[in-house]
């Protein structure tokens, strides 16, 4: 994986900007789950996509909320920030102050007004709307088409700057059109009406009243007429539609649409509320179209594979999009969906550490009941295996995406711990859930973990229990900690009963911990991790709703007191401050690699990835064999590195692909069937093959001795 350490991607806003001075149009990615904000440098090579990921650049930014639009409003040519007022329904301004890296100026708060009636008042803009900000007029200056704020029509909101002023630099508008385009938007679904602009259509108006839910808006002159069109897309629905305008420079008519945008290739079909951006993303000049959801609601949306990415074929006058990936950026990194609850243990026995991570739930399908958008989702757990090269150095390999089966077990948000509980030398595995509950997981005879007791002890902490083994009283003996919704830790005490391992509560506030901020939350999805520093003492991380990490210390004998939260991350572990960035439902690990010294700190949040706060630079290997094919490709297998294509493929002649543990291609030649293939140079170790044959691919782990 080319980044795999960016903390996951779910529903993402887009923008450019040149963060490093090298004139390359770098790429900006905002992610409303968690308000997360992250950079990628590009290599600018000209017809390729070549983005590497500096998080550091994201700290110049300021603050973001919701949605985010980046465009140029002063024409400088730097694109400036134009973000969600949170609490005031509104747009608050950000100017670029033209420095590399970037750096910004609030020039607008609380919110922009326009010129409405006897009165300059809020441009109404909820979290639940991503409007246009754009030239409408072609007059030098930036307009904002917006939804009226009861919803069914489009207004239009003129910048004044350069008439009245001669330049683009203020932001004085105006609303001249309460109805842009002559379209209405039905209240009930997203049928949009042409040609209409009645109030009192019934078609318009449910019993209940006006309500409008949310929308998203992208304008660019699709048709290259000189008039500016515009794709809308609607809160609950997975589609676009392209509002074709024939009016005038004055007076914009939709006169035709779209509804499955691009109808000429594969519809956008992305639940929820797909947003837009028109960016050059493999730098050939024309601009291409990224796809990611907008809808507010985290559990109703697309997460695995919801970054669409359109190749623009044509010209920026006449853009012609064909669909490059689902999950661009994601297939790069370590992204599992929703949520991210990792530990970092020998789960296959062989002496070096594995990472095994839960997750919230990977999306399945969306379904309607009383108009009403409901989305399935799968937890399960994603084996990353560890392994050393003859240097020492540790490296991941995704392995399984569905560890121990758990899947089958339509559970939400699991949270694995490994701990022997019966004393035969192997670990157990227990996992956390939505329900409270724990559930408990032996290795049997066949080398898998299988299902021993769904309500292990008839431990219940209310919702999303979050377990961990860790002795905490140091009498010798594990005991188990659970963090809950409620923000809170409980205790349960270790005791042997022969050889097995038991737990009895102790107490449900632990150190009065609760990670709950009541200004943000009710509920502080409390996810603890103990460990001890590089001194000895015991030393506790908390992740929680709002993302942020908790800090603890003064902890040994003061198991009946209260912990003391503390800022000390320097003495721990290197670093000045707490991490950012982290997004919401925090969760985190600490680990040491063999042979190192030092503490690793490892983040999860609800953006389904992991961040690595390290010196240390650990590579990822894709998962090659999430298509395992379980007939044999070659023969032998194992092979001294003389082998034989095995599987028929007549007189075809497929790509062989050769990959080594870290995921790097080490080997490439085209077969046919039954061909002989020559790997003595690659050397002995475990390879993974790739046969690809047309749209057909399959692969297979290869062994040579």
């Amino acid at each position: 994986m080319a980044f795999p350490w960016t903390g996951g991607f779910d529903a993402c806003q887009f923008g450019t900007m040149d963060l490093n001075g090298d004139s390359f149009d770098d790429l900006v990615v905002f992610d409303r789950r968690g308000n997360r904000l992250l950079t990628f440098l590009n290599d600018g090579i000209p017809g390729e996509i070549s983005f590497a990921f500096h998080p550091e650049y994201a700290a110049h930014f300021p603050q973001m909320k919701e949605w985010v639009v980046f465009a140029d409003y002063n024409g400088d040519g730097l694109n400036d920030i134009f973000t969600y007022s949170p609490g005031w329904a509104g747009t608050q301004v950000f100017k670029h102050l033209a420095t590399i890296p970037p750096t910004f100026e609030q020039v607008v708060w609380p919110y922009l007004t326009s010129l409405q009636g006897g009165g300059y008042v809020n441009i109404i803009a909820t979290n639940a709307d991503f409007p246009a900000i754009f030239d409408v007029d072609n007059d030098g200056d930036l307009d904002i088409l917006t939804f009226w704020a009861l919803g069914t029509f489009i207004e239009l909101h003129l910048n004044r700057s350069v008439e009245k002023y001669g330049h683009a630099d203020s932001l004085i508008f105006e609303k001249t059109d309460f109805c842009w385009g002559r379209v209405a938007e039905n209240e009930e679904n997203n049928i949009l009406y042409l040609d209409t602009c009645l109030f009192k259509n019934a078609i318009f108006q449910p019993e209940d009243g006006f309500r409008h839910r949310g929308a998203t808006m992208l304008m660019h002159d699709f048709d290259h007429n000189g008039l500016p069109d515009m794709l809308l897309a609607d809160v609950d629905y997975p589609g676009l539609t392209l509002l074709i305008n024939e009016g005038t420079p004055n007076e914009a008519f939709i006169t035709s649409q779209d509804t499955l945008f691009p109808s000429y290739d594969h519809p956008v079909h992305l639940f929820s509320m797909p947003v837009t951006a028109l960016i050059d993303v493999n730098n050939d000049g024309k601009k291409d179209l990224l796809v990611s959801p907008f809808d507010p609601n985290p559990f109703v949306t697309e997460n695995e594979k919801s970054i669409w990415l359109y190749l623009n074929t044509g010209t920026n006058e006449l853009p012609h999009f064909e669909l490059f990936t689902r999950n661009f950026l994601q297939d790069q990194t370590i992204d599992l969906g929703s949520g991210a609850y990792p530990v970092m243990t020998d789960a296959d026995g062989d002496g070096i550490p594995d990472l095994i991570v839960g997750n919230h739930g990977t999306y399945l399908r969306s379904w309607y009941s009383n108009n009403t958008l409901h989305s399935d989702y799968e937890s399960g757990l994603a084996f990353f295996k560890g392994s050393l090269n003859e240097r020492g150095e540790f490296a991941l390999h995704l392995v399984d995406r569905d560890f121990a089966g758990l899947k089958n077990l339509q559970l939400t948000a699991i949270v694995p711990a490994f701990a022997d509980l019966d004393g035969d030398g192997v670990p157990e595995l227990i996992v956390g859930s939505k329900n409270g509950q724990l559930a408990l997981f032996q290795y049997n005879d066949n080398g898998n973990y299988q299902l021993n007791d769904a309500r292990y002890l008839n431990i219940d902490v209310g919702e999303y229990s979050a377990p961990q083994f860790f002795d905490l009283d140091e009498d010798g003996i594990t005991d188990l900690v659970i963090g809950a919704k409620n923000g809170k830790i409980s205790w349960y005490k270790g005791s042997h009963e022969g050889q097995k391992l038991t737990f009895s509560l102790v107490t449900g506030f632990l150190g009065k911990v609760n990670v709950t901020d009541y200004n943000l939350s009710y509920d502080g999805f409390c996810v603890p991790h103990f460990f001890h520093d590089t001194s000895g003492h015991i030393r506790l991380i908390c992740g929680s709703e709002q993302g942020k990490l908790f800090l603890f210390d003064q902890i040994e004998g003061n198991l009946d007191g209260t912990f003391r939260e503390t800022n000390d991350w320097e003495t721990v572990f290197g670093f000045p401050d707490a991490p950012s960035g982290l997004g919401m439902r925090s969760s985190a690990i600490t680990f040491r690699l063999p042979g190192e010294k030092d503490i690793q700190l490892m983040a999860g949040n609800f953006c389904g990835g992991l961040q690595l706060f390290s010196t240390l630079k650990i590579p990822v290997a894709p998962g090659l064999t999430e298509n395992w094919q379980s007939e044999a490709l070659f023969f032998p297998n194992p092979t001294s590195g003389k082998t034989r294509l095995w599987k028929n493929f007549g007189d075809e002649t497929v790509l062989c692909q050769v990959f080594n543990m870290l995921g790097k291609l080490v080997y490439e030649t085209k077969l046919h069937s039954s061909e002989s293939l020559n790997l003595t140079t690659l050397g002995k170790g475990v390879y993974f093959v790739v046969l690809k044959n047309g749209k057909k691919q399959y692969s297979s782990k290869l062994i040579i001795e």
